[in-house]
């Protein structure tokens, strides 16, 4: 990206000073910005922490259904191995 490196005016307590600004903005705006974007970056983490969990509640919620299922087949398997052969 190309970026201009200018002189701007500021007002400090009343009092004019020039500042050096890139693209307009000064350190006071760039820093401004950068802590915005910290806040909403925290945000998205924690949302997608949340989501994460979400998923994994979803996963761990599968993993008994399927070993609901495994352990209800192993039982019927065990009844018709009976049924076949009186065991």
């Amino acid at each position: 990206m190309t970026y201009t490196i200018q002189n701007k005016t500021v007002s400090i307590n009343g009092i004019d000073h020039t500042v050096t600004a890139v693209d307009g903005l000064d350190r006071v705006d760039i820093n401004t910005k950068l802590h915005y974007l910290n806040v909403e970056m925290d945000k998205l983490k924690a949302k997608q922490s949340e989501l994460v969990h979400m998923r994994e509640m979803i996963d761990h919620q599968c993993e008994m259904i399927d070993q609901c299922e495994m352990r209800e087949r192993a039982e019927s398997a065990d009844d018709l191995f009976n049924e076949m052969f009186g065991g």
